[in-house]
């Protein structure tokens, strides 16, 4: 995806008056370009005709639910790229892990706190913007685990795209913050400083998220056995695994494989 402006632009899917102006008010002045839609028909148009680097949807709305609404996002090749983050009030596992097997990379429930919203939105940003760099925010199944290109993002500084390439180019075996530091010939609280301004993410927290969403991906695309997963992801153990992916996405790794055809 491509923009005139450089602002990164955010489509925000709400058929209540009241939750659009409250995710406006959290999100305007950061530097964000804010769209809008009222029902789903009106979000999947809009979407294609701006193509924003992520979208808010609300799950309860007339017409289409947000659920579906994320399926066409994610069947189409031009909107299939963006990050989907669920708003909703709907609170309990199996609409979570309906959220997340619909597509959505992430779920706030409502009411929603103002700092973890503007948190999570800034989170994946960061990280759709760092996964289309590397070339590989959605690699086709069967093309392995290591990253596909080693593009710098525009807005990232140099040091920081060698070390985050540093950590992508084994995700078995990533260097611990103090080798990497040394590696790119810097110290580490200066490295720290770099990720968790830029990124959003401590060094530890990013390579952290980089195995929960290769982890989803796989159980996305029908792959069995938590212990098989959690060994291509870098966990010691399938119950580690099980432990770090319900604390981040509030489901259980089970709840999004998909079933044998």
């Amino acid at each position: 995806m491509s923009h005139a402006s450089l602002k990164r632009c955010v489509l925000i899917v709400d058929d209540e008056l009241d939750n659009l102006a409250l995710a406006l008010a959290i999100l305007a002045d950061h530097g964000l370009e804010l769209a809008t839609a009222r029902d789903g028909q009106e979000g999947l148009d809009v979407a294609r005709r701006l193509l924003p680097d992520l979208i808010l949807l609300d799950i309860r709305m007339p017409g289409m639910v947000g659920f579906a609404v994320c399926r066409r996002l994610k069947a189409q090749p031009a909107t299939r790229e963006i990050p989907v983050i669920f708003l909703s009030a709907l609170d309990q596992i199996e609409d979570k892990a309906q959220g997340f097997a619909a597509g959505g990379v992430d779920y706030v429930t409502k009411p929603f706190d103002a700092r973890e919203l503007l948190l999570r939105v800034r989170t994946h940003l960061r990280i759709g913007q760092q996964l289309m760099a590397l070339g590989r925010s959605s690699p086709p199944p069967g093309s392995g685990d290591r990253p596909q290109g080693g593009e710098t993002a525009p807005d990232l500084p140099p040091l920081l795209a060698q070390a985050r390439d540093l950590l992508l180019a084994d995700p078995l075996n990533p260097p611990d913050p103090a080798t990497l530091a040394g590696l790119c010939h810097t110290n580490r609280a200066y490295l720290q400083g770099l990720f968790k301004a830029h990124l959003g993410l401590s060094i530890t927290a990013y390579v952290r998220e980089q195995r929960l969403q290769r982890a989803r991906q796989l159980l996305e695309q029908g792959e069995v056995g938590i212990e098989r997963i959690a060994h291509r992801v870098g966990y010691r153990n399938g119950r580690d695994l099980s432990r770090a992916f319900k604390l981040r996405f509030g489901v259980s790794p089970s709840s999004l494989r998909r079933p044998p055809r």
